[in-house]
């Protein structure tokens, strides 16, 4: 069909069995032994099998030599070509511009592919994260523009979920500045579609739409934390503007409350609204800064984080660990 390198990673990323882990093991053959992922496709049995012990084992099980050959090429050269017509970029593990730092910090739960539609160069950007919950507060909303419009300003890409909500109005509050703004979808990308409220703003050249999804995938809560880790690992630091305490009366996770941990977990700087601007104080936000968020208040909170980011710059040093966070500024 064709040899393009674009689409075997896209055929790959669709085979049946071949997850994160799983492709992440094919690409660090591919680097240690110098051979190209054409010559994986052009393997017979034995050769696949010596290449790739793992497979077909454990829980590797259903990664193995004859689910991979037993694709539906035409059907896979199908999807990619709508994706081609559709604007969009495939940038696999092996792509020049796949953000170092998301294969850093994710290690094997890092993307396959990313596919990404718009401006390219904000993969590379000094990007800053705003989440929090959907059902957000009056405060809320209005602190998440504020915030968005002064990174804006201050020549930061401002990246968020584009759910309802806090993540919405990150987006639109850098757009009203005529600033950019990075989408990471819980989504396929072809299931996206522009909000009204973005249709008088200047949305080419200034945004980034990125999902790791298969290109049709639905929304689901699953993903919606998934992605969560991504937008997490593409930022210098992330701003948790509301959240929600860890688990509900319900017993369901917070996905802000869980994105905050992550950003903890993965010693990137996590900021967090001081539960006194809120009319009724977020439970979330008052246990994530126990946990180790540095505590900022609406009326500075930009020049804060930006004054620790440029610290930390300077240091040229990883990240304050997350026990040592809160006393930064102290």
């Amino acid at each position: 069909m064709t040899s393009n390198l674009d689409f075997l990673w896209y055929k790959l990323f669709q085979a049946r069995g071949f997850g994160p882990k799983s492709i992440h093991i094919i690409y660090k053959t591919i680097c240690e032994d110098g051979f190209s992922l054409k010559k994986v496709f052009n393997m017979d049995k034995s050769e696949f099998e010596n290449a790739f012990p793992e497979f077909g084992k454990g829980r590797l099980k259903k990664a193995n030599f004859d689910t991979l050959q037993r694709q539906n090429e035409e059907r896979a050269y199908e999807e990619y070509q709508r994706l081609k017509d559709n604007g969009v970029e495939i940038i696999s593990l092996d792509h020049e511009i796949y953000p170092k730092n998301v294969l850093k910090l994710m290690e094997d739960g890092a993307p396959p592919l990313l596919f990404c539609k718009g401006q390219l160069s904000l993969l590379k950007s000094e990007g800053i994260a705003i989440v929090g919950s959907r059902n957000a507060s009056g405060e809320g909303v209005k602190i998440a523009k504020q915030f968005a419009a002064e990174l804006a300003m201050q020549g930061k890409n401002v990246i968020s979920g584009y759910a309802k909500g806090i993540d919405t109005n990150a987006h639109l509050g850098a757009l009203e500045e005529d600033g950019t703004t990075t989408i990471v979808l819980s989504f396929g990308i072809l299931e996206f579609s522009k909000k009204k409220i973005f249709e008088d703003l200047r949305w080419k050249g200034n945004t980034l739409i990125i999902s790791q999804f298969h290109p049709v995938e639905k929304w689901n809560a699953r993903n919606a934390m998934i992605r969560n880790k991504l937008v997490c690992a593409l930022s210098k630091a992330v701003i948790v503007i509301e959240s929600g305490e860890e688990k509900g009366k319900g017993g369901n996770m917070s996905g802000t409350f869980d994105a905050g941990k992550t950003v903890l977990g993965m010693k990137i700087p996590l900021f967090v609204v001081s539960p006194s601007s809120f009319e009724n104080p977020p439970l979330g936000n008052k246990e994530l800064i126990k946990c180790g968020g540095i505590e900022i208040e609406s009326r500075d909170g930009i020049a804060t984080l930006l004054k620790y980011v440029e610290m930390e710059s300077t240091k040229g040093a990883e990240p304050v660990a997350a026990e040592k966070q809160m006393s930064f500024f102290k």
